[in-house]
Order: structure tokens, then sequence, then C-alpha cells
């Protein structure tokens, strides 16, 4: 493709001094790549209706929304830096799959407390799925969370760790 390689070149100056890193170039210029070979001129030289129709092929025959997101922040990334407009590039709505938690039964969480050998592992498992709370929660919860309640203090100045 005549002209690909110079602008590759300016595109990788302009994506590096900022400080992005190697792998949002590559990926950036694999789509930008795949936009030149698709229409046989590179993406410079596309008018918006060109780039619509390509976002549109995308998102109908491939539906990776990955690949889209790539395209279209590469696309306005190059646009913005040869100074060339880009307000008509818009990321399209991607819908997200809803996907419901999963539940365990009262068998298979008997099954994974009964197959710890160490009381702080099923106290630990205990406070993740009975309190549902989240792992680096757990991690960073002290002995003086779980024991707040007035009468019943841990006290590491006592001897025997008296209560």
């Amino acid at each position: 493709m005549p002209g690909f390689t110079e602008l590759l070149g300016r595109f990788e100056r302009t994506v590096s001094v900022p400080g992005r890193s190697q792998s949002t170039f590559s990926n950036y210029s694999r789509h930008l790549a795949a936009v030149s070979l698709h229409f046989g001129k590179i993406p410079t030289e596309l008018d918006p209706e060109q780039i619509h129709d390509y976002l549109f092929y995308l998102q109908k025959k491939i539906k990776i929304t990955l690949a889209i997101k790539h395209t279209v922040y590469g696309l306005r990334f190059l646009l913005k830096s040869e100074g060339l407009s880009y307000d008509f590039l818009s990321l399209p709505e991607i819908k997200k799959e809803k996907k419901l938690p999963v539940v365990l039964s009262k068998q298979e969480v008997w099954q994974m407390l009964s197959g710890c050998k160490l009381l702080k592992h099923k106290i630990l498992i205990g406070l993740l799925y009975g309190c549902g709370l989240r792992y680096l929660e757990v991690r960073n919860l002290r002995l003086c969370d779980l024991f707040s309640y007035k009468d019943y203090r841990y006290d590491k100045t006592k001897k025997n760790h008296q209560y």
C-alpha cells in the first residue's frame, strides 16, 4: 500500500512519545492495517461514510468487540495525530452479556468446608461465602474487625491472649 509505511512510522512516533506501550502501538497498527487492506488505501484517505461502513462490517460480520474498540481507538489516535477531524468517529454501543453469579448449593459449601484441614481456611471460606466478602476484603480483615462488639475485644498486651 503506497504511503502506509511512512504513515505507520509517523504514527509510531506519536504513540511512543506520550509514553504509550509497545503493545498499544502494535494493536492499533494491526487494526489500521486491516482497515487499509479492506479498502485498498491508507486510513487518512477514507471518508467518514467508509469508516462507518467498516465499523458496521466489524459489528455484524466479525462480532468481536475488542476488534471494534481497537479499530475506533486506533483511528481516533491516527486522525488526531495527523491533524484531521475525528469528531464523526464514536464507539458504537457494545452490549455486554449479563451473567448471573454462580450460587453454590449447601452440599457444595459443605464439601468445600470439609475439604479444608486448617481452621483458618474454613474461617476464610466461611467469610467469603457467608458474608459475601471479596478476597481482598477478607485478606485485609483484622481480628479486631471480627470481634468488635463491646465484651469481646482481643488485647495483644495480655498474656496468653486472654480476653
